[in-house]
């Protein structure tokens, strides 16, 4: 099987639309958009996250199976860059994947001077929790408020992009 990250180029908007409704079919509870409000959003929305994120595709044999979104990170988040949406389709989790995509991030970092990771995860998500602990990230103290779901907390965690990552 051949893997491949692949950035996301303002030509995507289809693409990026198909993958992130899949993703939000596939694990409703693990993100803070829901399925029902993204589907109906006009193609120009899905037009302006290309053109305000940083977004990449993971493909398989020539077929989309995951993506990941990054942000430049806003300055109470205590990081550089935010990430979201990140997803790969169930048959492909446990095979390494997300060990690609970091290194995909880690050159988007080095590319922008970020040195410093953020990313929110529901707690109860404790499969995606040990994912993101064996990639090295690290859980803040304390879960935080949501601001996509009021009333809700989430934990922040956090990656260090060191000279040999």
């Amino acid at each position: 099987m051949s893997i491949e990250i692949v950035t996301a180029s303002l030509n995507d908007v289809d693409r990026l639309r198909a993958l992130r409704l899949a993703a939000l079919k596939d694990t409703p509870a693990a993100f803070g958009a829901k399925y029902d409000d993204e589907v109906n959003k006009p193609i120009s929305e899905w037009s302006d996250r290309l053109k305000n994120t940083a977004w990449c595709f993971v493909v398989a044999d020539g077929v989309d199976i995951g993506l990941l979104a990054v942000d430049r990170s806003e300055k109470d988040r205590n990081s550089d860059c935010w990430l979201s949406s990140w997803w790969i389709r169930d048959e492909f989790r446990g095979s390494g994947i997300p060990k690609l995509m970091l290194n995909w991030l880690v050159q988007l970092c080095a590319e922008n001077n970020w040195e410093k990771i953020g990313l929110g995860v529901w707690p109860e998500n404790l499969r995606a929790i040990a994912a993101y602990k064996k990639l090295g990230f690290t859980q803040a103290d304390k879960p935080l408020p949501s601001r996509s779901i009021p009333g809700l907390m989430y934990l922040a965690m956090y990656y260090e992009i060191t000279k040999s990552s």
